[in-house]
């Protein structure tokens, strides 16, 4: 199945790319153990916002690999590999290099602004067909945040593809067809406080559209 990603950055400076991947279709499913405290955050977080099982999925392991980078790789990264062999390459070995060296991470709060300019933009794309960070009314990310009422920095990353949490995140955090690792690098910049996403189904494939935002406070 195809995956799609696409970044969009805006500090005081702004870029965007996209890239393509064709992985097997089939579950990725690693037998890991839950981390309760991460878990209780999350639902604390996203407790009546109306979360998806994946969307929480997601909210979930962003947490997980911000809070134990090194953690994420061994028990995640490492299976996933072996078990997707045609996602090695010089991406997987870079995110090694930054998982390992990368220092603890704190925790992404749920921000609403960022919520409803996530959902709005999810299902813009859906409905759509498409992956830009330009919506269908010619409206680009700065504008559409600042529409939204946020005002401080912030960055967006889009996925379509399967409907995972997980594997979403994966593909987010390997970057493949991206030599800058956008993606990667907003998921774990010490400098984002907020994140909060939207998953919505396309009305014209089977896949869906993640969009999720990043924001500091």
């Amino acid at each position: 199945m195809k995956h799609f990603l696409a970044i969009f950055l805006l500090f005081p400076l702004f870029s965007w790319s996209q890239s393509q991947f064709v992985l097997q279709d089939k579950p990725f499913t690693p037998i890991i153990d839950t981390n309760r405290a991460i878990l209780e955050f999350v639902e604390d977080q996203i407790r009546g916002k109306g979360y998806t099982l994946q969307e929480k999925m997601f909210f979930y392991h962003i947490q997980s690999v911000r809070s134990d980078p090194k953690k994420f790789h061994k028990e995640i990264v490492e299976p996933f590999l072996k078990e997707f062999p045609e996602a090695v390459g010089t991406e997987s070995r870079s995110l090694k290099e930054d998982l390992l060296a990368a220092r603890d991470l704190s925790r992404l709060y749920f921000n609403p602004q960022l919520r409803d300019i996530a959902l709005e933009h999810a299902t813009d794309l859906a409905q759509e067909g498409i992956i830009s960070h330009i919506d269908s009314k010619g409206r680009t990310f700065q504008q559409r945040i600042r529409i939204g009422g946020f005002t401080k920095c912030a960055a967006e990353n889009i996925y379509t593809g399967k409907n995972d949490g997980l594997l979403a995140v994966l593909m987010l955090l390997l970057d493949i067809g991206l030599p800058s690792a956008g993606h990667r690098k907003n998921i774990l910049n010490p400098s984002f406080t907020q994140m909060s996403l939207s998953i919505r189904p396309s009305l014209k494939s089977q896949s869906v559209y993640l969009v999720q935002i990043f924001g500091c406070r």
